[in-house]
């Protein structure tokens, strides 16, 4: 139910936004209309509500693009920086453990702020997973440390190597995990 009231919301707000930057066309469209039905007509109000609709959807359009393409993809790409960060954290974390006690500890999912006694931080909004596990190649305990912000797009994963690779979330194994973080920390 909360997210069908979360998508009304959503939705109700897109369309005051719609509403907002196309309001000198509905402007010109609601003089046009009224201009049918008075006794006095003007000449040439529809070449203006056609210009002033060309225009509007000129500048909604650059508007689209500087908003999509330059605002938010800088703010998601920060975003997934801070994931990796948080990784990094846990890195460090896991082998000051290990060097400390000989093995690694089994961390969240949390979610951040949060910070305990080995070292770990972790930012606002990163969701944090640590699991430590048996590698059967290499025959040694090793962790796999994934990460994910709220508001990002990939998610930072390293499997104990010390390597931090970011995976996008489009469809398979990232996404499933992706989605497993974060319903695990509503």
């Amino acid at each position: 139910m909360s997210n069908i009231i979360g998508i009304v919301v959503i939705a109700i707000i897109y369309l005051c936004i719609v509403i907002v930057l196309f309001s000198p066309s509905l402007y010109t469209g609601w003089l046009l209309i009224m201009s049918r039905y008075t006794k006095v007509k003007r000449t040439g109000i529809l070449k203006v509500a056609i210009t002033t609709f060309a225009v509007n959807a000129i500048v909604v359009l650059f508007l689209y693009h500087l908003v999509f393409d330059y605002f938010l993809a800088y703010k998601v790409a920060e975003k997934d920086a801070a994931a990796a960060q948080a990784v990094e954290n846990a890195i460090v974390s896991q082998e000051n453990f290990y060097s400390a006690h000989g093995r690694y500890y089994p961390v969240g999912p949390i979610r951040g702020p949060y910070h305990d006694d080995h070292g770990l931080t972790v930012e606002k909004d990163i969701i944090l997973k640590v699991e430590p596990h048996w590698d059967k190649v290499s025959a040694k305990e090793t962790f796999k440390a994934y990460a994910v912000h709220v508001f990002g797009k990939e998610i930072a994963v390293s499997e104990g190597d010390k390597k931090i690779q970011k995976s996008p979330t489009d469809s398979g194994e990232p996404a499933a995990i992706r989605a497993k973080l974060l319903n695990s920390v509503k």
